[in-house]
């Protein structure tokens, strides 16, 4: 059976059984009455007045045995109830549990301000998989080329319906992993990238069991289904669970927190089954302006208990008491001296700090935000999905200058966005590791088309030409011909800055690129570097990498450099209260275009000292700096600097500092750990987005937007 053409666009709204949020549409002033009995495509239906709505619910758990037996044929017979405004319920079970899927005319839904998860928009049946698919995405006149084909192998209509399911959550979630087949494997984990403005759409192709026996022209064991994106989102998952326990506990006094943990550490004693939602208390007490704050972090019920007893044992320490801080590895902290928010800094990391799948759940459980980020730019670009992405891993490592430098700055632009707008950290400074300055500028609303840079990074000779690639500003300052190669290298080595100074020329090939705490890089000719070593009776490590920053042959492209980053500013970017801070100079950057692009291009062509920056950040009051990008650069680097330059003088005040993420380590873990950190320094934080889920209803369903509409 083929459905034949529709005489207007077929457009049906679907939303997931979320019987909460259509009943805030659909109830009446008074009891529903029951209207009629009748039959809904063979399958036998009830119908019901509901204000403006009818509702047909047609219970499809055991149709196998009647007609019709397939979807296509179901919604041939639906779609004429759904164009008189009908909504109709569509039962089924998934393992043993009720669902439902409502169906509702695509411009009804509008009207009654409906967001769905998902609308059909072309549907066959036939012989032929590719055939049938062809058939119904020109019904629904989309490319195959902006499709994603899912094909799945079903035994029975409730079957059809449970992948029908899968695919309507796949896009409610932007992410394929829902998807799965009899094997239960998934189709594809992380964020599901579109191009900007570019709606998501889906074919799933479902294959009769009969296949596998019967020849492939036997007639409707193929059917396909193109659903697109609707504009409502799965409610994000939740921050805190039972694998992940978050306790935030405030108090006036040290005596007082004892007191506290005490409590909650006898609770788990006496308890037998205690659970996630039973924390929601400790944060409905928590004071945000209590002097002293601590958090208990927990992977169990079993290891919170482990997690109390350490706290409790810290909090009688004299150490403690006189200022150490305490941090366990799964992440509870507590600080008697907490260092206030006053001199909370942003750090921005540079360039290589990416690494394949990172934070690859991040969206499941802050959705909107990438919702937002999505309309403001191309976030596949952004964060240069293809590569970071990719079925295989080492495709990642294996990225290009202009590439990691694009990843990098989109993974700071996401996490400051997260922290500033998810949870309301305001930061008082900012500075960058090298290129993470360039990161700093475009993540905290100083330019007014950050995004704008990617297509230009992508295509910037300087990238991938002068200081990257075929290095022509180095051929340029060696004065080298075509025909002679270059073989270029960088090594980390611990080593003081003066011993390489001393030798350097001896070795004009080779210079000092980096100084970061009791570490150096030294960069250019791979035998001037080595035999620099060699003299030096150090080793170092290779880091392989091809980039001529922060040495002598990238001060000719500084113009170049310098023109390339500055940009127009945001309106009101002149009275951001960040104070910004860049290796190039000891006072702050005035934020205007020129002064900017000149201490980014200042920063890129020249060694970076950025033991240097540190210290100068401290002098004008930085003392908590977050990392906020991939991976951890600069946090453990930090640390030993201020822990080297506290050495040196009893008047230097402590410092701390912090990774919002850890490569290797589950993403929202290393969240958490980062938050517990922050509010045992007593940052004012928001912990909404940790105690919404944390109630004894379950969370909802869905979690509408208000886009400005669906992209087309």
């Amino acid at each position: 059976m083929t459905i034949k053409k529709l005489a207007k666009p077929l457009r049906i709204a679907v939303l997931l059984g979320d019987t909460a949020n259509l009943a805030a549409h659909s109830v009446s002033k008074s009891p529903a009455a029951k209207l009629s009995s009748t039959k809904l495509a063979q399958t036998g239906a009830k119908l019901e007045q509901l204000e403006r709505l009818e509702i047909c619910a047609a219970d499809i758990a055991q149709s196998t045995l009647h007609e019709p037996t397939s979807v296509t044929a179901l919604l041939s017979h639906t779609i004429s109830a759904i164009e008189q405004g009908k909504l109709i319920e569509l039962k089924f079970d998934d393992g043993n549990q009720p669902q439902s899927l409502y169906l509702l005319d695509g411009l009804r839904a509008a009207k009654l301000r409906l967001h769905a998860h998902a609308f059909i928009a072309g549907f066959a049946a036939g012989s032929g998989i590719t055939s049938v698919a062809d058939e119904a995405l020109t019904i629904a006149k989309r490319s195959p080329a902006q499709t994603v084909q899912h094909q799945i192998i079903i035994d029975s209509l409730n079957e059809a319906f449970i992948a029908l399911r899968q695919g309507v959550m796949a896009l409610a979630a932007r992410t394929q992993a829902p998807l799965k087949g009899k094997d239960d494997t998934h189709h594809q984990a992380g964020y599901w990238f579109s191009g900007q403005h570019q709606a998501r759409v889906l074919c799933l192709n479902l294959i009769t069991k009969s296949l596998m026996t019967k020849t492939l022209n036997q007639a409707d064991i193929c059917q396909s289904v193109v659903l697109t994106q609707g504009t409502q989102l799965l409610a994000p998952k939740a921050l805190v669970d039972t694998s992940r326990l978050f306790v935030p506990i405030s108090g006036d006094n040290i005596d007082n927190l004892i007191a506290q943990v005490l409590q909650i550490d006898n609770t788990l004693k006496n308890g037998t089954d205690y659970h996630a939602e039973q924390l929601k208390p400790w944060f409905e007490r928590y004071d945000a302006n209590a002097p002293l704050a601590l958090v208990l972090m927990a992977a169990s019920i079993d290891d919170l208990k482990l997690e109390a007893k350490a706290m409790l044992g810290a909090l009688e320490n004299d150490a403690v008491h006189h200022g150490q801080p305490f941090k366990t590895p799964a992440g509870s902290c507590f600080s008697a001296r907490p260092l206030g928010d006053a001199g909370l800094t942003f750090v921005y990391p540079g360039v290589g700090t990416v690494y394949a799948n990172m934070f690859n759940n991040l969206h499941e459980y802050f959705p909107a935000l990438y919702h937002q980020l999505e309309r403001e730019g191309d976030l596949s670009a952004m964060l240069q999905s293809p590569q970071i992405y990719a079925a295989d891993v080492k495709t990642a490592a294996g990225m290009s200058l202009s590439q990691q430098a694009i990843s990098g700055v989109g993974a700071s632009y996401l996490f400051t966005k997260l922290l500033t707008q998810a949870f309301n950290i305001k930061p008082k400074m900012a500075l960058g590791y090298s290129m993470g300055e360039a990161a700093m500028w475009a993540s905290l609303d100083v330019w007014q088309t950050p995004h704008g840079m990617i297509t230009a990074t992508e295509n910037s000779d300087i990238f991938n030409h002068a200081i990257s690639g075929e290095l022509t500003a180095v051929r340029r300052a060696w004065q080298l011909a075509d025909n002679e190669a270059i073989v270029w290298n960088s090594f980390v080595v611990r080593a003081d800055s003066n011993e390489i100074k001393a030798l350097l020329p001896e070795f004009p090939r080779a210079y000092l690129a980096i100084t970061q705490g009791d570490t150096i890089v030294i960069a250019g000719c791979e035998a001037s570097c080595k035999a620099l070593l060699a003299k030096l009776g150090k080793r170092g490590i290779a880091a392989n990498r091809v980039t001529a920053m922060h040495t002598a042959p990238a001060m000719l492209v500084h113009g170049q450099v310098q023109d390339f980053y500055t940009q127009a500013l945001n309106a009101d970017a002149e009275y951001s209260p960040i104070r910004f801070i860049s290796a190039a100079q000891t006072a702050p950057v005035i934020v205007d275009s020129h002064s900017i692009g000149r201490a980014i291009a200042d920063t890129f062509c020249s060694p970076l000292d950025f033991s240097a920056l540190i210290q100068n950040a401290t002098e004008q009051g930085a003392r908590l700096f977050v990392e906020v990008g991939a991976d951890r650069q600069t946090s453990t680097l930090i640390d030993k600097i201020s822990h080297a330059h506290a050495s040196q003088s009893t008047a230097n005040a402590a410092t701390a500092a912090i990774a919002c993420n850890a490569k290797g380590a589950d993403a929202i873990t290393s969240l958490l750990k980062c938050l517990a950190q922050l509010i045992s320094h007593r940052v004012p934080l928001s912990l909404a987005p940790l105690m919404q889920p944390l109630s004894a209803n379950a969370a909802p369903l869905s979690s509408a937007v208000s886009p400005e509409g669906e992209p087309l």
